[in-house]
């Protein structure tokens, strides 16, 4: 996994003296806790980060992303040649070495990292100051929004299946083996764990996502002070386009969709036009009522977060925001189940999509360029 080196090491120790005093944050998401949203903010006002201390680098399109592939050795998951994006790891690091400042790092995937892809991903940043940021939020909402975004990368499951399989198949406490996906990628005791057998506790750090109907720039104030940087520098309403949800009558005819492509189309033509294109972008306009965890799984993952809460506070991680927060809210009485879908909506949602995919077939061709016979 060249050239991402490996090596322990307590980053930025004063008695370290190959200390730079140079300062990096490696935020390591966790997935779907705002990291669309806080990398849209840093990449939007990079330039006057930088102008203030702050470097969010700058490498290619899509380049943190393949960091951290290359970091974790996800090559084949996500489609990606590794001698593509060899190096990309590397070329970060030097960047933050040779900025005399904050360098910001952001990509979720690397909270999944085991702790040997956590040594090697710090080693080339041995002697400057390295704090991490991990972002979550209660898992009520996470249950849901990991679901939907599996039917976005091709997934059949109804939310029941992934309740059984998921959400309700965790290994106990302490024991070893393979955790279900969903547990990997949101418990954030683990991924705060895993992070300080490399970076000291107290600079491993838990930004808490706000409940809903706090003020939209709560979560860009408690990452700010979690990096360490004045949040005013950046515009919280600058933010671009986020990571579209949709609505369960959305996610069930996206199900259809992928049991009917069967796997048909190749990974990367089925992110270009059926998970952006399409879901995420046709599908999201809708704005369909957004799936709610049912109360018995709320009633689960409410009795699992208290166990981690106290975890958290022994450890002694900076905390950003309400421990509380990460309670999960019960749905209101009578919430229909996310795989409760009306047959007669489905069909019409069925029927404005096709009809839009129509105009714009017709609109793509009316250029010349594009015309019949021309269409690659």
């Amino acid at each position: 996994m060249e050239p991402v080196t490996s090596g322990r090491c307590d980053p930025g120790d004063p008695g370290d003296p190959g200390s730079t005093g140079r300062r990096v944050v490696l935020h390591v998401g966790l997935p779907k806790t705002g990291t669309t949203y806080l990398q849209s903010l840093l990449a939007e006002h990079r330039d006057r980060l930088r102008e203030h201390g702050v470097l969010y680098p700058f490498l290619r399109p899509g380049g943190m992303f393949h960091a951290a592939v290359e970091v974790r050795g996800s090559h084949e998951k996500f489609g990606l040649d590794p001698g593509a994006i060899a190096g990309s790891w590397a070329a970060l690091c030097d960047r933050a070495r040779t900025y005399a400042g904050t360098t910001v790092i952001s990509h979720e995937i690397l909270g999944g990292a085991s702790e040997a892809e956590i040594e090697r991903a710090v080693g080339p940043l041995a002697g400057l100051e390295v704090h991490v940021v991990v972002t979550a939020r209660d898992l009520g909402r996470q249950a849901t929004a990991h679901w939907q975004e599996e039917v976005k990368l091709g997934d059949t499951g109804s939310f029941a299946d992934f309740e059984q399989e998921q959400f309700r198949g965790d290994l106990p406490l302490g024991a070893t083996g393979r955790r279900p996906h969903f547990w990997h990628a949101q418990d954030f005791v683990a991924a705060l764990g895993r992070w300080s057998t490399v970076v000291p506790a107290g600079r491993v750090h838990l930004v808490v996502c706000p409940e809903p109907g706090a003020p939209p720039d709560t979560l860009w104030q408690r990452f700010a002070a979690a990096a360490g940087f004045d949040p005013t520098l950046v515009d919280p309403a600058a933010a671009g386009p986020v990571n579209a949800s949709l609505g369960t009558t959305e996610i069930a005819l996206l199900r259809r969709i992928n049991t009917a492509l069967a796997g048909e189309l190749p990974r990367a033509e089925y992110a270009r036009v059926v998970k952006r294109m399409f879901a995420e972008g046709l599908l999201a306009r809708r704005k369909g009522q957004s799936p709610r965890a049912p109360i018995e799984l709320v009633e689960l993952f409410e009795a699992v977060t208290r166990s981690w809460l106290p975890v958290v506070e022994a450890a002694g991680h900076p905390v950003h925001g309400d421990l509380a927060e990460l309670l999960p809210v019960a749905p209101p009485a009578r919430t229909p189940h996310p795989d409760t879908v009306d047959a007669e909506g489905e069909l019409g949602l069925a029927v404005d999509a096709l009809a839009e995919l129509l105009q714009a077939t017709a609109a793509a061709y009316s250029r010349p360029e594009l015309g019949p016979g021309r269409g690659r």
